[in-house]
């Protein structure tokens, strides 16, 4: 299975050689160079969720509380 940044730059590869101009060509290449640098974030971010067990987030930012904790803070009333 591949991540999504995987999957724009396969996109990008198969379309750009349908373009007729060069420099859109260069264009299209550039952005996957830029892409492929993230692949590494991508993968370590993607590793860092399977270690803090899915669905959990013990260590995101945006969610740091077990699953019950957060049900709790975001959907029960006051």
């Amino acid at each position: 299975m591949k991540t999504t940044l995987e999957q724009i730059i396969d996109k990008f590869q198969s379309r750009k050689h349908t373009l007729e101009s060069e420099m859109n060509v260069q264009i299209i290449d550039a952005i996957i160079e830029v892409l492929s640098l993230h692949l590494p974030k991508e993968r370590q971010m993607i590793e860092k969720t399977f270690e803090d067990g899915v669905g959990e987030g013990l260590t995101d930012p945006e969610r740091p509380f077990t699953g019950k904790e957060y049900f709790d803070i975001k959907y029960k009333k006051s």
